[in-house]
């Protein structure tokens, strides 16, 4: 890119061969002082040639003021009549260099090359002056605990550097696929609330959407693709910029000026790329923490009721406990130990609570061995379901040989502790099995995560573990169906169930049959 030169003096033709011998600039010739104040108010520049042209043109007063508007700024004076105080006055304002009139073409370019390469030279050290500390914003955003502390910091690092009194960082919210402004300076709360921005609409939508920065000075907007877009004419200077994690655009910049003199350039997107660049880099980590968490939580909970690998596929299907609750078709397995109570009077509770532990163990086991989830422990009871929340190809078959695992495993845990103490003798075990529609889902609030299950089947299963005696295993005639071919069965007719309205038509299973 050439470098952008102002050329002030009154002589057009003067001012054509200045610009011949300058070709590889590019020079904007400027016949007043007027004009070239209005230039550099416009428009960032390299270098000022100022014609001294006494009384017309005070070239060191002239160069005063031109690098009061962009300090900075190089010149080199081009005199007819070179004196002793001029040149004192001269090195007083800042020329780099000076020419003689009537101009030598060789002299012109050496001493433009001179102060061009002076001009970069502090452009490159206000650069690494400016971009050091801006790296270091990344131990600030790194300190910040949430998403809303990086953005505010965020805000406010870019009005520290830019200056810019209009200031927004919009996010995408996947969910409704819009952008949205999350947080911002200069602008109305409500109105920050209300806009939602779609990706591709207006010039925020266009860089996400495109991954790429717009600024739009006054002077070149009404050229540009977006000036059907603008909508605020009194913005003389905007800058829309992406906002990256890692190679995925999560948002967009927008910074405006308004009621200034103050334009946007490239070094701007620079500063602009650094400061979001560290901004990203922690929000990338407080969201990948909450993820953790999140993912932690939802593992914990999910695992005190699923086996891991029902828990596993339940976190990768992303849903949230708190919102779980529908309509499932399910089998449920309702297990009841039975003269427990008479037990409780004649034992010591440390002892009890051994054998419940024990035998909650094994239920548990064999409840996520066939990808059953374990609903609640009641007391000497415990309620499973089969095929919900994570679905299971034969929740019938499932479910029955859990039931036939937990009758075996409870025979052997008996024996055992009757050994210990006789009073264990005396010990049951009801299982009842159902299948049908049933709700389940977070019952309670918040606070209190109660996944349950709710429906008739649960209270037919229960009033079958309380007829089932001798550890024998109770099931419908939809289970039994089901079932049929992997174990044996007795008929045993309608019965009449506590609290169910309807006989109920009971199978007994008898004995799990070995394949062949």
């Amino acid at each position: 890119m050439k470098s952008s030169v102002a050329l002030l003096t009154a002589d057009d033709v003067q001012a054509e061969m200045i610009v011949s011998f300058l070709a590889q600039l590019s020079v904007i010739h400027c016949r007043t002082e007027q004009e070239a104040l209005t230039v550099c108010r416009q428009q960032p520049l390299s270098l000022a040639l100022v014609v001294d042209q006494p009384p017309m043109h005070d070239g060191c007063r002239i160069f005063a003021e031109l690098t009061a508007l962009q300090p900075g700024l190089v010149g080199v004076l081009l005199t007819a009549s070179v004196e002793t105080n001029l040149l004192r006055s001269a090195m007083e304002v800042g020329f780099s260099g000076l020419v003689d009139l009537p101009v030598d073409a060789a002299h012109l370019n050496r001493v433009v090359e001179q102060a061009l390469e002076r001009f970069w030279l502090q452009q490159e050290n206000t650069r690494l002056r400016t971009l050091i500390p801006l790296y270091r914003l990344g131990e600030q955003f790194a300190a910040a605990a949430t998403e809303q502390e990086i953005l505010d910091g965020l805000v406010d690092a870019i009005a520290r550097q830019i200056e810019a009194n209009h200031i927004s960082v919009m996010l995408y919210d996947s969910k409704e696929d819009r952008l949205r402004i999350a947080a911002a300076r200069g602008m109305d709360p409500a109105l920050m609330q209300s806009i939602r921005l779609q990706p591709g609409a207006q010039i925020a939508g266009w860089v996400f959407q495109q991954g790429k920065p717009v600024i739009l000075n006054k002077e070149d907007q009404d050229n540009s693709i977006f000036a059907s877009l603008l909508q605020q004419p009194d913005i003389v200077s905007a800058i829309s910029f992406p906002l990256h994690v890692r190679q995925q655009i999560i948002g967009v910049v927008n910074i405006s000026q308004k009621a200034t003199d103050a334009r946007f350039s490239d070094a701007d997107n620079e500063m602009l790329a650094i400061i979001c660049s560290q901004a990203a880099i922690a929000l990338e980590k407080v969201r990948a923490l909450r993820q953790l968490e999140t993912t932690t939580r939802m593992r914990t909970l999910f695992e005190q009721y699923v086996a891991p690998e029902v828990a596993e596929l339940l976190i990768a299907r992303d849903d949230d406990p708190m919102g779980l609750g529908e309509i499932r078709e399910v089998t449920v397995l309702f297990a009841d130990i039975r003269n427990f109570t008479r037990l409780v009077q004649h034992i010591d509770l440390p002892m009890l609570r051994l054998f419940l532990n024990e035998f909650f163990q094994f239920f548990t086991e064999e409840v996520f061995l066939h990808q059953g989830t374990v609903d609640k422990y009641m007391g000497d009871a415990v309620l499973a379901v089969f095929g919900a929340p994570a679905r299971v190809g034969q929740p019938n078959l499932a479910a029955a040989r859990t039931a036939w695992g937990i009758r075996k495993r409870f025979c052997v845990l008996r024996d055992q502790w009757i050994d210990r103490c006789e009073e264990f003798h005396g010990l049951d075990l009801g299982i009842g099995l159902t299948c049908g529609p049933v709700f389940l889902g977070n019952i309670g609030s918040a606070q209190r995560l109660d996944y349950t299950v709710i429906g008739n089947d649960v209270n037919i299963a229960q009033r079958l573990a309380a007829e089932s005696s001798s550890c024998r295993i109770y099931t419908t005639e939809a289970v039994r169906r089901d079932i049929d071919g992997w174990f044996t069965w007795e008929d045993l007719g309608l019965l009449s169930l506590r609290g169910v309205d309807k006989s109920v038509r009971v199978f007994s299973i008898k004995e799990e049959i070995a394949p062949t």
